[in-house]
């Protein structure tokens, strides 16, 4: 058989995936491995992950800054997110299928050295098609920091504690990274300029990339790697390619990743590239002010990444996360209505910081899907997919700020969340359960 993605999965293993629980769980239990280099694995992926919050959101803080030394619009700025955002996508799918080509590990070691090298590139030029040809690369490197990250947490932790683990640090560990950014941005820029602040991403990224080379690679993925090695020594074949999409049951999963990371991708960057912007437009604050509430925000969201990611491990996936779009559509509703500054620090802190409820238990619960050979790509696939409508997010909710004002793009963004709930109501119960139980 043909593989689009190029994996290959022994027929040995698709047997296996049909074995008894039992013996799955058996199997499971038998990689023994410690909660030191779970957490260790967590800490790398996020780290990166962090980092790449850097780099993706200096660029939507400082786009009132970037627009005036550019001499740009903001429908201009927007256009430039959508462009890395598309890199985005592609570097998605393209790192989840590194991975389960050359290792979780070394993906990962790629990833963070493309997007620190672009990223700080970025701030040494003046042309507008370097600089936004260099942001479609920075995309491209930065989506690797999730496409591997996640699918490598999640193969370490244990079933107990796998969305605190995998979702829950992770993603704090993303809103930090927001945090330093915004910290940068206030300190470096009005003193330095935003090259600066660019600039600065190559320190971290070098610092992270020496960190994972510490860390061990998944057991589970170097398992599997090794059942093939001994099924080719064995059987003297190469063993037949499976493709995803011929798998039973694997395109409704699929279905069901791309309807929750559409409304992951495009509610994330229909409010985080212009939040800034909204604040400064709708409630006159200046630009400096507005990155500070934005940063008391993504506080807010470390907060939420956890209490999320912890829900779902006692309750269940689905009902925290159809919990969670509910909370988010609320506050997206007020926080975007409101005449009221006050009002809208409250409801809009709940509502940047349920993206970090949502996401933790979307890129947890994508990553129990499918089986170890096909992990990376799976979950690459279902995010990928999912973020294509995002790509043009940026830019209509640009055209909408200038044309509209700020509030209706804004409100917008609270009907993706619906897809949130469909997709959770379609999908299977993984909390709780070792992946080899649940994965196809």
């Amino acid at each position: 058989m043909t593989d689009p993605a190029g994996v290959a999965v022994p027929v040995f293993e698709v047997n296996k995936a049909a074995s008894t629980v039992a013996t799955q769980k058996v199997d499971a239990h038998h990689l023994h491995i410690p909660m030191r280099e779970a957490l260790l694995v967590a800490l790398a992926a996020g780290l990166g992950y962090g980092f790449d919050a850097y780099a993706v959101n200096i660029f939507g803080m400082l786009g009132p800054t970037l627009a005036a030394d550019l001499n740009i619009t903001m429908k201009t700025i927007g256009l430039i997110g959508s462009i890395f955002l598309a890199g985005y996508t592609i570097g998605t799918i393209g790192f989840g299928i590194l991975a389960d080509r050359i290792g979780r590990r070394d993906a990962l070691g790629w990833s963070i050295i493309i997007y620190g090298i672009t990223t700080a590139a970025g701030g040494l030029t003046s042309n507008l098609a370097l600089f936004t040809g260099l942001r479609f690369l920075t995309g491209i490197g930065g989506a690797g920091e999730l496409a591997v990250g996640a699918p490598y947490t999640a193969e370490m932790w244990p079933a107990k504690h796998r969305a605190l683990g995998t979702g829950g640090i992770m993603f704090s560990l993303y809103s930090a990274g927001y945090i330093v950014a915004a910290i940068c941005a206030m300190m470096i820029v009005p003193t330095y300029g935003w090259r600066w602040a660019f600039g600065f991403a190559i320190v971290p990224s070098i610092a992270v990339f020496l960190l994972r080379r510490m860390v061990q690679e998944s057991p589970r993925f170097k398992h599997a790697q090794a059942e093939i090695a001994e099924w080719e020594n064995t059987g003297g074949v190469k063993p037949k390619r499976e493709s995803i999409w011929k798998i039973p049951g694997a395109k409704r999963r699929i279905a069901i990743g791309w309807m929750l990371y559409t409304a992951n991708a495009c509610g994330y960057w229909g409010i985080s590239v212009f939040l800034t912007a909204f604040l400064v437009q709708k409630f006159h604050v200046t630009p400096h002010a507005a990155i500070f509430y934005a940063m008391m925000f993504y506080g807010v969201q470390f907060v939420l990444s956890y209490v999320g990611t912890m829900l779902s491990d006692v309750i269940g996936r689905r009902p925290a996360g159809i919990l969670g779009a509910v909370i988010m559509i609320v506050c997206t509703v007020i926080a975007s209505t409101t005449s009221s500054f006050n009002l809208f620090l409250v409801f809009g802190a709940v509502m940047v910081g349920m993206l970090g409820w949502l996401w933790g238990i979307g890129d947890t619960y994508l990553s129990e899907f499918f089986r170890t050979s096909l992990r990376g790509t799976g979950f690459g696939i279902m995010v990928g997919g999912g973020r294509v409508a995002s790509i043009f997010v940026p830019y209509l909710v640009g055209w909408g700020i200038v044309a509209l004002g700020p509030t209706i793009p804004f409100l917008a963004t609270a009907g993706f969340w619906v897809l949130t709930i469909i997709g959770y109501l379609m999908g299977p119960e993984t909390a709780g359960k070792e992946l080899e139980e649940v994965q196809l």
